[in-house]
């Protein structure tokens, strides 16, 4: 038997002209459901399976069948765009992204889960689509010739295809793949399909592979020509002159994949690399202490107030599953799996009927409201609403695809002929080995277990690589093969076990997890273990606000049990104070009053902490370390997707205080990020002509602040502004007034004696007072009556 560790990505990145050499060798030996890279493209280390190449068992298997039940199965019924009139059914109705949303996760979970009736409905979708092809190659209805929407229809019908081989399918895309090699130069990608056409370029390598035709890469050339500049935007969050919302979260999860599919085509290492660079400035500027950043529809800081829209958590998703087969880095299965077992259960609720289209760390109320009150981009009005259609209207139709995408890209074929578990979870997996079928069911409580049992069965004795992802976060890891503890195992790489299989061969897997805290903004920290994060068990009263026949209600949740705690604990060392207690594995882990994981912590309320706008959210968390008279308790934390209402990111009562590097504002407006303006060369004037520029705008006579917190304690003398002003064609003037205040002990206070904080036009205001030393400035500003505000350049020295 032989064994191999691979600890990083680093490991895959000399393996490009290695591969080339040896790859075609392979090839036959891969699984037959998946294609390897055809020349020129890139070799990759691992290749998708068919869809229908995994099943879910266990709790995931439960998981799918209440999607099923719930809103997937009858969102016909639910969502009155999705009915016989939907323009991509072949009816004058919604025919743009909503029923390619809807049908990209019905045809993953219909095949996924093998359920007939998700077949038959999905049926209907495809053969309308495939019947209606117009003899140019144009694909769905006439209402629109948008690209966008028929990127996300095309991925739909190669998933189709893997699970069923209809042999219409292959002909229709490359009728349609020429049809826009034909219209392209004349019809360049706009608005949306600029920000997304990563995944038309994907697809069109799954046929290339397929077929071999050439003219498939001209097509992505044109692609690459026409589409937003992602690299440089992912290694500097600032966009190029004519991206199309290229700060939009969703366009940014969507795009996460969009350098790694140039990979494949250039080979240029700098188009490797950006994935991972965006993994780490992504969390810099605005993560959430729950696995992801923040984006509201924008990006938008780190602030406990801010959360994730579901379309950028199923797209982060399917964004990383196509990374990891292209890059074969290991943290990605570690990254992928946070989002999948936190943040998509807890963005829905637990019988799959409802969700919110933001997924927030803290959120002890949820309720329906006017427009605009709630500190969001975009505030719909109800964004966190427990609705089947919560926020604007795409998320409900873009959810249905994570469960089952994530179930489906949890195995891959290896470039070595072999299999990898590269998401973990209970499942059994199909395909060829080395010309063999063989099936392995891997048998598992993960994420709320920490053992992992697999059972390989070959047809027959069959030598393969086995790899196995050993998460980043495992403490004193464990693998064994028919009870041989394999030794020497490191965390954070593949490892690998070369060997000829037996039927009935076994390997068991232990990833043991410590207790560590994140820490969040003003210091607060959140509470994980492995891939999950816990938040405070809080009490629900469901407000029934639409009735909807089936239990498919939209509802406000009213929390019936206090939350306004901070933790007694050590951020060093939480579980010196934390009880984690196991219970039984129920049949649906997300409930949470029998998740089988939950940690019992000392806390004491802290009454000054509350509800604000109109009781609709939770005010921003209090600095830490907080102070609190109130009687030590014992509270319960469970895990993330087992809430709805939560607190995840808390004040701490002990410790020193935490710098928060970086930037927070009370609001950004739809222009530039405010670290795009801070040392920036004075502008010319307060017009800001082609330089980036800071705003508070759509808010009006308010008063609005900027906090700079510093990595440590700085010697600060002078603060300088240059105010933006459009007077003559749009309402941001100078203000009314502003002032500078710094962190002493954890509070704020004014800068004693300062001269005059200017307003002036056309000129950089300078305030300059005597030296000291802080953590951390704020700038408030008070806005004139009517208009808003804006900064064009912030420097401090």
């Amino acid at each position: 038997m032989k064994i191999k560790t691979h600890r990083c990505a680093g490991i895959f990145a000399a393996i490009g002209s290695v591969l080339s050499a040896w790859l075609p060798a392979f090839a036959a030996e891969l699984s037959s459901d998946g294609a390897t890279n055809r020349p020129p493209l890139q070799p990759t280390p691992f290749v998708a399976l068919d869809l229908g190449s995994v099943k879910a068992r266990g709790w995931l298997e439960n998981q799918l069948r209440l999607q099923t039940d719930g809103l997937t199965g009858n969102a016909e019924e639910v969502i009155p765009e999705l009915g016989p009139e939907n323009g991509w059914r072949g009816g004058n109705g919604e025919g743009w992204e909503k029923g390619p949303y809807y049908l990209r996760g019905l045809v993953s979970l219909a095949y996924v889960s093998g359920d007939p009736k998700l077949k038959k409905q999905a049926q209907v979708w495809i053969d309308s689509l495939l019947d209606t092809q117009r003899e140019d190659g144009q694909i769905g209805p006439k209402s629109n010739n948008d690209w966008w929407p028929r990127m996300v229809i095309t991925w739909t019908l190669r998933d189709y295809y893997e699970a069923t081989k209809d042999p219409r399918v292959i002909p229709a895309l490359l009728k349609y793949s020429r049809f826009m090699l034909a219209r392209l130069p004349q019809q360049p990608l706009q608005e949306w399909a600029k920000a997304r056409a990563g995944d038309q370029i994907d697809t069109l390598y799954w046929l290339y592979n397929r077929t071999g035709e050439s003219f498939l890469l001209e097509v992505v050339d044109l692609l690459r020509k026409q589409a937003n500049q992602w690299n440089s935007f992912f290694t500097s969050l600032h966009g190029s002159p004519g991206d199309f919302r290229i700060d939009h979260g969703v366009n940014v999860s969507q795009a996460m994949k969009y350098p790694v599919v140039n990979f494949e085509r250039t080979g240029d290492p700098a188009d490797r690399t950006v994935f991972a660079e965006a993994w780490n400035l992504l969390p810099q500027k605005h993560g959430l202490p729950i696995g992801m950043w923040s984006g509201t529809e924008a990006l938008a800081g780190r602030s406990t107030t801010q959360g994730v829209e579901m379309c950028s958590i199923v797209e982060q998703m399917l964004s990383s599953e196509v990374a990891m087969k292209v890059l074969g880095d290991p943290l990605i299965g570690d990254q992928l799996e946070r989002i999948a077992f936190n943040l998509l259960p807890g963005g829905t609720t637990k019988d799959f009927k409802q969700f919110q289209y933001y997924t927030l760390p803290n959120v002890p109320a949820a309720r329906h409201g006017p427009k605009g009150e709630l500190p969001f981009f975009d505030d719909h009005g109800d964004d966190l609403l427990v609705s089947p259609h919560s926020g604007f209207h795409c998320c409900c139709y873009n959810l249905h695809m994570g469960w089952p995408k994530y179930v489906q890209h949890s195995w891959m074929a290896t470039s070595d002929g072999g299999i990898a578990a590269v998401a973990y979870g209970p499942t059994e997996v199909s395909a060829k080995l080395g010309g063999t079928p063989v099936t392995i069911l891997e048998e598992t409580d993960y994420p709320f277990g920490d053992v992992l049992r697999f059972t390989i069965n070959p047809a027959k004795p069959t030598t393969f690589p086995f790899k196995l992802r050993i998460p980043g976060w495992s403490v004193k890891p464990r693998v064994a093969v028919n009870g041989e503890f394999i030794s020497d195992i490191k965390t954070g790489g593949f490892l690998t076990i070369s060997r000829t299989w037996k039927p009935g061969d076994k390997i068991t897997a232990e990833f043991p997890a410590a207790l560590e805290t994140q820490n969040s903004v003003k210091g607060s920290a959140a509470i994980w273990r492995g891939p999950l994060v816990f938040s405070l068990r809080i009490g629900e009263n469901r407000r029934s606000v639409t009735r909807i026949a089936g239990g498919f209600d939209e509802m406000d949740f009213l929390p019936t049990t206090p939350w306004n705690y901070a933790l007694d604990i050590d951020r060093k060392d939480p579980a010196a104070n934390v009880k984690l207690s196991r219970g039984k594995m129920p049949e649906n882990p997300w409930l949470p009053e029998t998740t089988p994981l939950k940690l019992t912590v000392p806390a004491k309320r802290l009454p000054g902490w509350g509800l604000v706008r109109n009781d609709r959210m939770a005010d921003e968390v209090p600095e830490s370390p907080a102070s609190s008279d109130q009687p030590l308790e014992q509270v319960t934390l469970v895990p993330f997707g087992a809430q709805t209402l939560r607190i995840t990111a808390f004040p701490l009562l002990r410790g020193e205080a935490v710098p928060d590097p970086g930037f927070a504002v009370s609001f950004e407006g739809h222009v530039a990020p405010i670290d795009a303006i801070v040392g920036k060369s004075q502008p010319s004037s307060s017009r800001g002509e082609g330089v980036p520029r800071f705003t508070f705008w759509d808010h009006t006579a308010t008063s609005e602040w900027i906090e700079w917190n510093f990595e440590r304690p700085e010697k600060v003398s002078s603060v300088s502004i240059y105010w933006f002003d459009d007077t003559g064609f749009g309402r941001c003037r100078v203000p009314a007034s502003w002032r500078l205040l710094c962190r002493k002990g954890g509070k704020w206070v004014p800068i004693s004696n300062p001269p005059e904080c200017g307003v002036e036009q056309n000129r950089l205001n300078v305030v300059n007072f005597t030296p000291l030393e802080t953590s951390a400035l704020r700038i408030e500003v008070h806005l004139q009556p009517g208009f808003s505000a804006g900064l064009l350049q912030l420097t401090r020295e």
